[in-house]
């Protein structure tokens, strides 16, 4: 009779190998857990620095066409976003950011929403404008 000759792994070489396994997930998930909240971080300053821009550009393209200084009830406007539709502007300067703005200014990680303020640097417009963009835990100003 042949002996059939079992090779697989004992108990004990798999319990070592969990074990080794285990302790390597132990090191590597707080700096895992570091880069996830800076690369999150990271992409609502890129977004918040983006729609800045587009918000001057947008600004540029309507005192040109509109011969005025962005106006809603008072000396700045303050605007938000639900999901890509903005709001709290005058009608026609929305209707051209909602033209720019290609993809959604809020969080993707928080969900939070998107807001921009707008207001002069001085009593003019020829001094040009402040623009606060803040998405989640970021505030860019241009």
């Amino acid at each position: 009779m042949k002996k059939n000759k079992n090779s697989g792994f004992s108990l004990i070489e798999l319990i070592i190998v969990i074990a080794i396994m285990a302790v390597l997930v132990a090191i590597i998930a707080p700096n895992l857990t570091k880069y996830l909240a800076r690369s999150k971080y990271n992409t609502d300053l890129h977004n918040a620095d983006e729609l800045a821009g587009m918000i001057q550009t947008c600004i540029t393209d309507y005192e040109v066409t509109n011969g005025e200084f962005i106006k809603s009830g008072g000396s700045a406007v303050t605007l938000s976003w639900t999901g890509r539709k903005v709001s709290g502007g005058p009608a026609s300067f929305n209707t051209m950011l909602d033209g720019m703005v290609a993809k959604d200014p809020t969080s993707e990680e928080t969900g939070a929403m998107a807001t921009a303020n707008i207001s002069l640097k001085g009593t003019k417009s020829i001094e040009g404008y402040v623009v606060t963009v803040n998405i989640g835990n970021v505030s860019v100003v241009k």
